[in-house]
C-alpha cells in the first residue's frame, strides 16, 4: 500500500526484531520529536537530572512561530504527519464530556484537538515553566477559556506525586496523552515507575494511557546495519557511545532503564539526550500499575493501518486531508524516514465495566470554565 508516494517497509513490523536483550531469552523490543512545540537541546554530558532541566529550559526559550515561518521548516511535513498520528490517536479513544490530562503538555499546542473533541475538563502537565505559565496559559485564555475548564502545572511528573497535589476534580481521569516524552522516564527505574503510579492514580478503572514516542526497536535495527556507533540522513542524526559499541543491551546489565543516545533532528533538536523505550521493559512494568497494552505500531504501520482498516478509514482519511493536504505528496523520502523511528502506544487501566461506571457516577463535577492567571499555574518540584 502506498500513502503519500510512501511505502511501509516490508517485513519490518516494529514488533518483530529485538532491541533490549533479555538475559535468559534470545531478543526482544522498542525515544524527541517534531512538532509544534517540540525542540529539546540537552548536552551529551550532563547528568540525567540536569538534562532533564535543559530539557524545560530550551522548551521555554524557543519562539513560536507563524504558521508561515514553520512552513519553512525543512521538516514542516514530518511535522504535520505528527500532528496528523496526535490528532487520530486521541479522536480515536477521547469521547465527549471526558477528563483528559495532556502530561508534557509543552506550550499548549494540542488544546485545539482537546476543543475538538469536546472534553468536559483539561488538566496539563509540563516540566518546562515558561513554556506553561506563559504560553499555554495564554492560549487557553485566548482561544478555549469559555470552552472547558483547564487547570496547568509545572513540574516533573516523573518525580512528583500528581494525586497528592491535586484535587479531587481533575483525578478520575478518562483519557492521558503523553506525546513524544515518555522517554525522558526511562532514563532510570525510580522516574519510569513514578510516571507509571502517576498515570495510574489519576486514570479511571477502564481509561486510556495513549502517547508516541520513539520506537527502540528501529533504533536499534538501524544502529546494527550501520557501520559505527550513528546514522543518519539530512534530517536527523542518532548516535550511540561507545559503551554499545557491541550494539547489544543485555537487561542483565542495564535492566532496560538509562540506555542513553545522542538525537538530532533539523530545525528541532540538536545533540539531545534522549533514553530508549524498551518495548518489553516498559510493557512488564506498566502491567504492575494495572495498565494493559492495546497497541503498540510504528508509524509507518499507524498510518497505513489507519487509512486501510474498514472502522479507522473515514475518521483517519478526513484528518489527513484537513492536516496534511497537498503538503503529504512533496513528503521527502529523509522525512518519511525518520517518522520510522517513531511509534504509538495505547494502554488500557485494568477494570470491570461496573468499576468504571462507579468511577465515573461518583467523581466530583468538574469547575466551570475560566481564564486562568500565571499565579494560578501550580508549581512543583522540578519546574525549569
Amino acid at each position: 500500500m502506498v500513502v503519500a508516494g510512501k511505502r511501509r517497509r516490508s517485513g519490518e513490523d516494529a514488533g518483530d526484531a529485538g532491541d533490549v536483550e533479555r538475559a535468559d531469552a534470545p531478543s526482544t523490543r522498542d525515544g524527541g520529536a517534531a512538532d509544534e512545540d517540540t525542540g529539546a537541546v540537552a548536552s551529551s554530558t550532563a547528568t540525567k537530572d540536569d538534562a532533564a532541566r535543559l530539557v524545560a529550559q530550551h522548551y521555554s526559550g524557543r519562539a513560536n512561530q507563524t504558521h508561515q515561518e514553520r512552513k519553512q521548516s525543512p521538516i514542516y511535513r514530518l511535522r504535520c504527519l505528527n500532528n496528523w498520528v496526535k490528532s487520530n490517536l486521541l479522536q480515536s479513544k477521547i469521547r465527549e464530556n471526558d477528563r483528559v490530562m495532556d502530561l508534557a503538555c509543552g506550550k499548549g499546542g494540542d488544546l485545539k484537538k482537546y476543543a475538538r473533541a469536546k472534553i468536559a475538563s483539561y488538566l496539563g502537565v509540563d516540566i518546562a515553566l515558561e513554556s506553561v505559565r506563559r504560553d499555554a496559559v495564554k492560549r487557553y485564555n485566548a482561544e478555549h477559556a469559555r470552552e472547558f475548564p483547564a487547570k496547568f502545572v509545572a513540574g516533573d511528573a516523573f518525580v512528583v506525586d500528581l494525586a497528592s497535589v491535586l484535587p479531587e476534580y481533575v483525578r478520575t481521569l478518562d483519557v492521558i496523552s503523553c506525546q513524544f516524552a515518555i522517554h525522558y522516564s526511562l532514563s532510570t527505574e525510580e522516574r519510569a515507575r513514578r510516571a507509571l503510579r502517576n498515570v495510574c492514580t489519576m486514570l479511571r478503572p477502564g481509561g486510556y494511557f495513549i502517547g508516541t514516542t520513539v520506537d527502540s526497536n528501529v533504533l536499534v535495527r538501524k544502529l546494527r546495519e550501520a557501520d559505527g556507533l550513528a546514522f543518519w540522513n539530512p534530517v536527523y542524526e542518532v548516535e550511540f557511545d561507545d559503551a554499545f559499541k557491541s550494539k547489544v543491551f543485555p537487561t542483565n546489565q542495564t535492566d532496560g532503564f538509562g540506555i542513553e543516545y545522542t538525537f538530532t533532528l533539523a530545525d528541532a533538536v540538536t545533540k539531545c539526550r534522549e533514553c530508549m523505550v524498551p518495548k518489553d521493559v516498559w510493557v512488564s512494568l506498566a502491567a504492575e500499575y494495572g495498565l494493559e497494552l492495546v497497541e503498540w505500531r510504528n508509524f509507518h504501520d499507524y498510518v497505513h493501518s489507519q487509512l486501510s482498516g474498514v472502522d479507522t478509514r473515514e475518521r483517519a482519511s478526513a484528518l489527513w486531508s484537513q492536516i496534511m493536504g497537498d503538503d503529504s505528496m512533496s513528503m521527502t523520502d529523509e522525512e518519511w524516514e525518520a517518522a520510522y523511528l517513531y511509534t504509538t502506544f495505547v494502554f488500557r487501566k485494568s477494570g470491570s465495566a461496573e468499576a468504571a461506571a462507579s468511577a465515573v457516577f461518583n467523581r466530583k463535577p468538574p469547575a466551570a470554565p475560566a481564564r486562568i492567571e500565571q499565579d494560578d499555574v501550580l508549581v512543583l518540584e522540578g519546574a525549569a
